[in-house]
């Protein structure tokens, strides 16, 4: 019986390819956008990338940090739907209204951020 390529679990190829300099130091920025282990970030990155998106991670991120203002950059909402593809467009826009009514209506700044940290991570893991 023949075993193709795509039949293959590249769990493993893609472990390495996470685990290399540069993209180790993006999994890192991630995890700590996140607010999670660097582990849980690699895991959720093999199980929803494929291997060209994962190849190129490095300079898609590099790319993708030269968009957005400071609050969409500090939530990593560019990272996250341009470079990695992990939310949509329309939902890092919905993250970062949703995160500016809260700091103009008195919600401390830190805690806007954190609980819009937590709806990002919810819709990568959904």
């Amino acid at each position: 019986m023949i075993k193709y390529l795509y039949e293959k679990d590249l769990r493993r190829m893609k472990l390495l390819i996470l685990e290399s300099r540069r993209h180790d130091a993006v999994v890192k920025e991630i995890a700590t956008i996140l607010g999670i282990k660097r582990q849980l970030t690699r895991k959720i990155l093999i199980e929803r990338c494929d291997m060209i998106l994962l190849e190129n991670l490095p300079a898609r991120c590099d790319a993708a940090r030269k968009h957005g203002d400071e609050l969409s950059r500090s939530l990593g909402i560019p990272l996250f739907s341009q470079a990695l593809q992990l939310i949509t467009e329309e939902e890092g826009d919905h993250i970062i209204e949703m995160t500016m009514t809260k700091i103009q209506s008195g919600t401390d700044k830190d805690t806007a951020i954190q609980q819009a940290q937590s709806e990002i991570l919810g819709l990568i893991r959904k």
